[in-house]
């Protein structure tokens, strides 16, 4: 994905600004969650994920599989928004959250299940050899890439969880690249929002404490455009691989290199 597709997924932010909210939404419903249910423990988070064992697994898989079902259920808001406006309209947050209330049952089916596999594969790495542990890598990231569009297929297919998987899987076998890459560019062309973050964090920390707020505020709706701007591509590509549909502001000359030909629709 070259700089141009990544600065329209932006764009369309820009056309909708609301959309930023739903990752804001997701963060802060899980991090409520997440502080309840682990209420009682004297720890941090990351002390929790070390301390996984049958004995406190009672404490940590509800705060898992809620902050998982809280993320999302968001996430499938913003992709039925971006769909909708994809498709000529002007969704609203109200729209969103209420296609995926529509759509909760088979959310919680796949939060549970991706939840699911998100700890056992945790729990056997914490004991793997190098060997094994470079088989579960291989694993994960198989599954990440089959799933990839899973999401998009909740929404706009109105599938069961099993039966967006399987579609997720045979819509990535015609266009992994896609996929793999998009994931990889918007990795290091996100440090592009965080470094003004990280330098006015910096100064705050070294004499301007005045800054650090700011540094904060920065960060997170830097991390909020990013995640709002990858769901918007998602849904793009879902619908490029689901029907060859060229969303607009996309033009061929994006495409060669990264997208496989096919017949497009405008």
């Amino acid at each position: 994905m070259g700089w141009e597709l990544f600065g329209w997924s932006f764009a369309v932010l820009r056309r909708n600004k609301r959309l930023m909210l739903f990752p804001l939404f997701s963060t802060a419903a899980a991090l409520i969650a997440l502080g309840l249910c682990l209420g009682g423990w004297q720890v941090s988070v990351p002390d929790v994920v070390r301390q996984v064992s049958p004995r406190n697994f009672l404490w940590l898989a509800p705060a898992w599989f809620l902050t998982n079902f809280l993320i999302v259920f968001f996430n499938c808001a913003l992709a039925a928004c971006a769909q909708a406006q994809f498709s000529g309209e002007q969704p609203t947050l109200r729209y969103g959250l209420r296609q995926a209330a529509s759509r909760v049952a088979p959310i919680l089916g796949w939060s549970l299940l991706s939840a699911t596999v998100g700890l056992v594969l945790n729990a056997i790495e914490r004991r793997a050899s190098w060997a094994g542990k470079l088989a579960l890598w291989l694993f994960g990231f198989a599954w990440e890439m089959a799933t990839y569009l899973v999401l998009p297929v909740l929404i706009a297919e109105r599938r069961g969880p099993i039966e967006s998987i399987r579609r997720s899987a045979q819509l990535v076998r015609e266009t992994w690249g896609d996929q793999l890459v998009a994931e990889i560019r918007f990795g290091w062309r996100g440090l592009v929002f965080f470094l003004p973050c990280l330098i006015v964090g910096v100064l705050g920390a070294n004499g301007y404490p005045v800054l650090l707020p700011v540094a904060v505020a920065g960060f997170i709706l830097a991390m909020a455009a990013l995640s709002a701007a990858r769901g918007v591509f998602e849904v793009a590509l879902y619908r490029y691989a689901a029907g060859g549909e060229l969303p607009a502001g996309w033009s061929p000359a994006m495409l060669p290199g990264i997208f496989p030909p096919r017949q497009l629709n405008g």
